[in-house]
């Protein structure tokens, strides 16, 4: 068009406009319950893997980023410093997070600090009996087999596809419903309200307080404190438990208070 070769912009149809808002898909509490138990019929990999987020409320491509040198279980902490993008047909890309406040801490519950330590030790035996090696710091938490690259997000996309099919969950959640469920939760546990409807948009819970909603930043110090009652094991009713399951080999305590 600058160039006067056209008169008209050919691509005005793909034009996103503002008022169209899509409505985002979010698991309430009852059915992010169903999905951890349905989590527990999974391989280790894949319910450390969902249950990280739902816990954290990570993206998907920044879970899929994850090495072992970014937990910190002295402190509780993940630090979350990158994200894994796959184009068909091109290279897996390991570059930074999606914004600058994307690079944060996310803290974890004595329940997920368990569960890591146990994939941990599955990694562990899997390095040596298939790849002859000792597991690095530097190895991405989840990777390939006999590989050093990590998984893709659309292998994990698919896997929770089929977990919400086996289990007759609703089919239109995606993985990055969890992360909203997650934001929905914690906002409704921190404010009180039973509507999960305090701070908008997808706000992970037990992030450090410096990237939480700017609602909360106003005041830091009640932020820290939520955050510390965030990191506590509440026995209420209507929480959320990370096992749910009997015979689980961990404890079911809850996640929130």
């Amino acid at each position: 068009m600058e160039g006067g070769f056209l008169n008209h912009n050919p691509a005005w149809r793909t034009y996103k406009y503002s008022s169209k808002k899509k409505e985002k898909l979010v698991a309430d509490e009852e059915t992010v319950q169903k999905i951890i138990t349905a989590l527990e019929n999974e391989s280790l990999k894949y319910e450390t893997y969902f249950k990280l987020i739902i816990a954290t409320g990570m993206r998907r491509d920044e879970c899929c980023g994850l090495k072992w040198s970014d937990i910190d279980y002295e402190r509780k902490s993940i630090h979350i410093q990158r994200n894994v993008v796959k184009i068909t047909g091109e290279d897996i890309i390991v570059k930074d997070t999606k914004t600058a406040a994307g690079d944060r801490y996310v803290y974890f519950s004595p329940e997920v600090e368990s569960l890591l330590k146990e994939y941990y030790r599955e990694c562990v035996w899997q390095a040596d009996a298939y790849e002859d090696r000792q597991l690095a710091a530097d190895d991405f938490v989840f990777r390939k087999l006999d590989s050093q690259d990590p998984m893709t997000p659309s292998t994990f996309t698919w896997r929770f596809k089929l977990i919400l099919k086996k289990n007759g969950l609703p089919k239109k959640l995606n993985v990055h419903s969890l992360r909203h469920s997650n934001a929905s939760l914690f906002d409704r546990k921190w404010s009180g309200r039973g509507d999960g409807g305090g701070a908008p948009g997808p706000q992970p819970a037990f992030h450090d307080a410096g990237y939480l909603h700017p609602r909360l930043r106003q005041n830091k110090k009640a932020a820290r404190e939520a955050l510390q009652r965030g990191l506590d094991i509440g026995e209420g009713e209507n929480c959320v438990r990370l096992h749910t399951s009997p015979a689980s080999p961990l404890l079911n305590r809850n996640l929130l208070r």
